[in-house]
C-alpha cells in the first residue's frame, strides 16, 4: 500500500508539472506610487503577493480572502531605498478560488491581482483590512467596485477556460456580452487596457506593477512661483476641497481676499509672508484637516511666524483666563470666564484679580463676543471648542495696548471697570491637563484595570499593535475588571491602523462592521464629489485568544482628531464603549492630501467627506465626539490637576465599576440554560433552551420559565452569591424528558454565579448538577 501511495503521489506531481511548464514561473515589476502617503512613516513592514479576485471579478466585495488563498512574494530591492522591484515565485498549482467563466459546469479557472500593503499585524501574510489598504495591480471603480484597468494573473486548470477578448457594447469587464478567448493551460498574464481590450501572455517571467488612479497623485506646485502656486492651489480646490458646500466657501472671494498677499510675498521674495497669508487662509475654513506647514529650519518662515505672534499677542495684563463648562449647571463654553491664576505685581494683582474673578467685559464688548474675535490657536469646526482654542489669548495685546476690563470679584455683587496697560507680564508655566507618557503606546495595570494610551495613530504602528497585544494578553490572564483607552491628545492618523486596533475588542461571532459612514470622493468624469462603494465586511480580533469584550471606557479630548475620532465614535456607535471627556473632539471628519507649494511649504486639505449613512450630514466635521459622559471645566478640575490628580481618569474609574457591576450584566438580557456539569463532571447539553428561561429585573423581581411551568419572585445579589426567593408558580407536570422541575429547584435558592464572556455559570452545591452554564438571549 505505501508503495501504491508514493506512486500515486509521484503521478500527480508530474501532472502538476506538466500545467506549470506552460507560462509564467515567476513574476517580477515594481511597486510605486506618487501618494504622499506612499512613506515609511505609513507603509511599516510592506508586504507583497498574489491576492485570489474570482471575488472581485464575481462582485462579492464583503469578505476577505483567507491567509491559505494568498501567494506571498519578497522584495529584492526594497521599498524606499531603491526602486521597490519585488519578485513572486508561482506555484504549480495555485490555492484560491476557480470561476467557471466559459460556463461549462466545471469552475476550473484561478485570477490573482498584485498586492502590496503595510503587514501591520506582522505575519506572514495580509489580515482582513490589510488587503485593502495597499496597491494593486489592477484599477477599481469606487463607485461599483468593478474592475476597469489593469494586469491579472491567470491559472487555467484543464485549457479549457475563457476569459473575456474584450468588453462588450455596455463597456464592463466580466458581463454577459464580453466575447471570449480560451486561456492555456498553467499560468497567463490578462493586460485589460483602458479602452476594453484584453492582451494574453505567457512570458516566462513577466512584469507586473502596481498602478493607480491618476488623480490619486498628490498634486506638486512647488516649482511654481507664489502666485502662479496659489492660482493653482485655488483652481485644485475649487473641485477637490470636501466641504466647499457644507461651509459656503465662495472661492472667487477667498481668491480675492489673499491673492494681494501672495502678490506683495513674490514682489519682495517673502517666503515669511506667503507662508502667513496660506496659512491665514486654511484657518479661515475652520477645518482643523486644512492646514499649513514648513520645514523646521526654514529661518525666513519662523522669524515671520514670530514676529506675527509678537505682534499682536506679545504683551499681558498678568492673568490667565479659565473658559468654564458645567453642563449640569447650565453653563455652556463660553458663558463664564474666570481668571485662575493672577501673576505677581502685575496689572491684573493692582486690579485686584484672584482666582475666581469673572471677567464681563473687555473694551466694552461683553467678554464672550470679545473671545470670538480673536483668532483660533488650532482650526476647528466644533463650536463648543473654539472658546477653548481663543482662550490662551484673551490676556495678550500688543505691548503697551491699554485695555478696558468689566469684572466681578468672587463673593462680591458689584462690577468694577478698570483700565489696563499690556507688558511684559506673563505667568510661568503650570499644568493645565494631566501629565502624558512620551511612549508611543504605554500599558498599566490600577485596581485591576488595564490602561493602554498612545498618542496618534500614524508612527511606531507593528509597536503600538505589539503592546495592545500584551496588553490584552495580560488582561486575559489576570482577568481584568475592565480596560480604559487613554486617546487624550492622539492627533488621529492612518485609518488601516484604526481599525485594525479597533477589531481586537470584537469576536467573529460578534464582528466589528468595517463601515459604519458613508465616504464620499470626488470623480473627475463626474465633475463631482460621490459617494464610494461600501461593503457589508466586518472585523474581529486577528488573534481570537486576545479578542476583549470586557467594559471599555475611551478618554477623549479637544487633542482627539481625524482617526482618534473615528476609532472612538466608531465604537461609540456600536455601543461597544463609553467615551468620557470634559469636550467634544476637534471634528476633523475626513481623508486627507497634501500640496507641495514653494519655499518647501506643504498645504493640507480634506480630500473626501464622511457622514453618517444615507444622509449628508457630516458624522465628525464642525462636530466632534460627544463624550457619553462629561467631567466639567471648572476652578476645582483645574486645581485638582495641578495637584496631580486627574479628575477624566476618575470618572473613567467610575464608569468601569458600573459597567462591572454584575447586577447590570444579570439585568441586561434574558438567559437561557445550555449546558450542565454534573457532580462526575460530566457535560450534558440542554435540548431545547428556549423553554429555560430567567429574566431579572431591575426592580428585584424575577420570571423564570421552567418548560411548561412559570415561577416568580425576587432576587438579591452579594458579592457573587446569588440568592432566587421564589414567589407564585404554576405546578403542572411537563412531559418527559423534561429538565423543568430541576431547573426551578436549583435557580429557586442560594448559588454563587461567575461571567465569562457572554455567559452565566451558577455554582451549585448539593445537587446532582454542580454548574449551570446560561447564555444570554440575543
Amino acid at each position: 500500500m505505501r508503495h501504491r501511495f508514493i506512486l500515486a503521489i509521484g503521478a500527480s506531481l508530474i501532472a502538476s508539472a506538466s500545467v506549470a511548464q506552460n507560462g509564467p514561473s515567476s513574476v517580477e515589476g515594481i511597486v510605486s506610487s506618487e501618494s504622499f502617503i506612499f512613506q515609511p512613516q505609513y507603509w511599516p513592514n510592506p508586504s507583497v503577493g498574489l491576492l485570489d479576485a474570482t471575488g472581485f471579478v464575481a462582485g462579492d466585495f464583503d469578505r476577505f480572502v483567507p491567509a491559505n488563498d494568498q501567494v506571498l512574494g519578497r522584495f529584492t530591492d526594497p521599498l524606499f531605498t531603491g526602486e521597490g522591484r519585488y519578485r513572486i515565485d508561482l506555484p504549480i498549482v495555485p490555492p484560491g478560488g476557480r470561476l467557471d467563466l466559459n460556463r461549462d459546469g466545471r469552475p476550473a479557472l484561478g485570477i490573482f491581482t498584485l498586492i502590496s500593503a503595510p503587514n501591520l499585524s506582522a505575519d506572514s501574510y495580509l489580515e482582513q483590512l490589510e488587503q485593502f489598504g495597499g496597491l494593486f495591480s489592477i484599477l477599481i471603480d469606487q463607485q461599483t467596485g468593478a474592475i476597469e484597468t489593469g494586469s491579472l494573473l491567470l491559472f487555467s486548470e484543464d485549457g479549457a477556460e475563457t476569459f473575456p477578448s474584450a468588453w462588450g457594447d455596455d463597456g464592463i469587464w466580466f458581463s454577459d456580452d464580453d466575447p471570449q478567448q480560451v486561456v492555456p493551460q498553467g499560468w497567463s498574464v490578462a493586460r485589460l487596457d483602458a479602452e476594453g481590450g484584453v492582451t494574453l501572455e505567457t512570458d516566462p517571467r513577466p512584469e507586473i506593477n502596481t498602478i493607480e488612479a491618476a488623480d490619486a497623485a498628490s498634486p506638486d506646485f512647488s516649482s511654481l512661483g507664489y502666485v502662479e502656486a496659489f492660482d493653482a492651489l485655488i483652481d485644485h480646490l475649487r473641485t477637490h476641497y470636501a466641504y466647499t458646500e457644507f461651509r459656503g466657501i465662495d472661492w472667487d472671494a477667498v481668491s480675492a481676499r489673499y491673492r494681494p498677499e501672495m502678490e506683495a510675498a513674490a514682489d519682495a521674495d517673502d517666503a515669511g509672508g506667503f507662508y502667513l497669508a496660506l496659512n491665514a487662509m486654511a484657518l479661515s475654513f475652520e477645518d482643523t484637516h486644512t492646514a499649513v506647514s514648513a520645514g523646521f529650519l526654514n529661518e525666513a518662515i519662523n522669524s515671520a511666524k514670530q514676529e506675527a505672534e509678537l505682534s499682536q499677542f506679545g504683551a499681558g495684563v498678568g492673568a490667565e483666563a479659565l473658559v468654564v463648562s458645567d453642563p449640569d449647571a447650565g453653563i455652556l463654553p463660553g458663558d463664564m470666564i474666570l481668571v485662575s491664576r493672577v501673576a505677581e505685581d502685575s496689572p491684573a494683582e493692582e486690579a485686584g484679580w484672584t482666582e475666581g474673578t469673572e471677567i464681563l467685559e473687555i473694551n466694552g464688548m461683553p467678554a464672550r463676543e470679545y473671545l470670538a474675535t480673536l483668532p483660533l490657536i488650532e482650526a476647528t469646526g466644533v463650536a463648543e471648542l473654539q472658546p477653548y482654542l481663543r482662550a490662551p489669548r484673551l490676556f495678550s495685546f500688543p505691548d503697551g495696548a491699554e485695555v478696558s476690563f468689566t469684572f466681578r470679584n468672587p463673593d462680591e455683587q458689584d462690577a468694577q471697570t478698570v483700565q489696563l496697560t499690556a507688558g511684559d507680564f506673563f505667568l510661568p508655566f503650570e499644568m493645565s491637563e494631566p501629565d502624558t507618557s512620551t511612549m508611543p503606546i504605554d500599558f498599566s495595570s490600577v485596581g485591576g484595570v488595564a490602561i493602554v494610551s498612545w498618542r496618534n495613530f500614524s508612527d511606531h504602528m507593528l509597536s503600538k499593535i505589539a503592546v495592545l497585544e500584551e496588553a490584552l494578553q495580560i488582561e486575559s490572564e489576570t482577568g481584568s475588571t475592565g480596560m480604559i483607552l487613554d486617546l487624550r491628545g492622539n492627533g488621529g492618523g492612518l485609518v488601516e491602523l484604526y481599525e485594525v486596533m479597533a477589531s481586537y475588542f470584537f469576536t467573529e461571532d460578534n464582528p466589528m462592521p468595517e463601515q459604519p459612514f458613508d465616504t464620499w470622493g470626488y470623480d473627475a468624469e463626474a465633475g463631482a464629489f460621490v459617494r464610494l462603494m461600501s461593503t457589508d465586511r466586518t472585523l474581529y480580533s486577528p488573534r481570537a485568544d486576545l479578542a476583549f469584550t470586557g467594559p471599555l471606557v475611551i478618554l477623549i479630548d479637544q487633542g482627539c482628531a481625524s482617526s482618534c475620532e473615528y476609532f472612538t465614535q466608531h465604537l461609540q456607535l456600536l455601543d461597544r464603549a463609553t467615551v468620557v471627556g470634559q469636550h467634544a473632539s476637534l471634528g476633523a471628519g475626513g481623508f486627507i492630501d497634501r500640496i507641495n507649494m514653494p519655499a518647501e511649504i506643504s498645504f493640507q486639505y480634506t480630500a473626501m467627506r464622511t457622514t453618517f449613512p444615507n444622509s449628508d450630514e457630516p458624522n465628525l466635521e464642525a462636530r466632534g465626539v460627544i463624550p457619553d459622559v462629561r467631567v466639567p471645566v471648572t476652578l476645582e478640575t483645574l486645581a485638582a490637576v495641578r495637584n496631580g490628580e486627574d479628575p477624566v481618569m476618575d470618572a473613567a474609574f467610575n464608569v468601569i465599576a458600573a459597567l462591572s457591576d454584575p447586577r447590570l450584566k444579570l439585568t441586561a438580557t434574558p438567559w437561557v440554560w445550555t449546558m450542565s456539569a454534573t457532580a462526575d463532571l460530566e457535560e450534558v447539553e440542554i435540548d431545547a433552551p428556549e423553554k429555560y428561561e430567567v429574566t431579572f429585573s431591575e426592580d428585584g423581581s424575577y420570571a423564570l420559565q421552567a418548560d411548561c411551568n412559570r415561577v416568580t419572585g425576587n432576587w438579591t445579589l452579594e458579592d457573587t452569591m446569588l440568592t432566587m426567593t421564589p414567589g407564585p408558580a404554576t405546578l403542572a407536570l411537563c412531559p418527559e424528558p423534561s429538565k423543568g422541575e430541576a431547573f426551578a429547584r436549583i435557580m429557586a435558592s442560594s448559588n454563587a454565579v461567575d461571567f465569562n464572556g457572554n455567559d452565566l455559570f451558577i455554582i451549585v452545591e448539593g445537587d446532582d448538577y454542580r454548574v449551570l452554564q446560561l447564555e444570554a438571549v440575543e
